[in-house]
């Protein structure tokens, strides 16, 4: 039985995440009334286009696991800055701001901020060369994400 605070694997995009418990007794409508308030929030009051599914618990993380995100945490830093040397080099308006592993390491997503559309197909092919995962682009600034009228 988990309870809040404790760490656990669970369902993440196309693999597994280590997450922690925030609310132990939550109901399942609850869940998606928070993602989706969430990802409102995150989208400038702008609904997303897919429907949005609570994640799935597989287990509680071992200890070697959870040691693991001293590990992932250096690997983050050192893949940000590999990314901003890429996007200094390849002259892009954009400012990567971080990094972030799924625990699973299968994607690798780093948050940018621009000020238009950046077409980054080959900073991902580059850094998807040296990182042999699944490479994520997402912009953090609202501005990017907004339809045009």
């Amino acid at each position: 039985m988990v309870k809040k605070g404790d760490l656990v694997i669970v369902e993440a995009d196309r693999g597994k995440d280590l997450g922690k418990v925030t609310n132990d007794s939550i109901m399942p409508h609850q869940v998606q009334l928070l993602q989706q308030q969430q990802a409102d929030a995150m989208n400038d009051g702008h609904r997303m286009s897919k429907e949005i599914h609570p994640k799935r618990i597989y287990r509680l993380a071992q200890p070697a696991e959870i040691t693991m995100l001293v590990t992932k945490s250096q690997d983050e830093a050192k893949a940000m800055l590999v990314c901003q040397t890429k996007v200094r080099q390849k002259k892009l308006p954009m400012e990567v701001v971080d990094a972030e592993y799924q625990w699973d390491r299968r994607k690798l997503t780093f948050y940018f901020i621009a000020e238009r559309r950046i077409d980054f197909r080959e900073l991902v092919r580059d850094l998807f060369k040296i990182y042999k995962t699944r490479i994520w682009m997402c912009a953090v600034n609202p501005m990017i994400n907004k339809p045009k009228k």
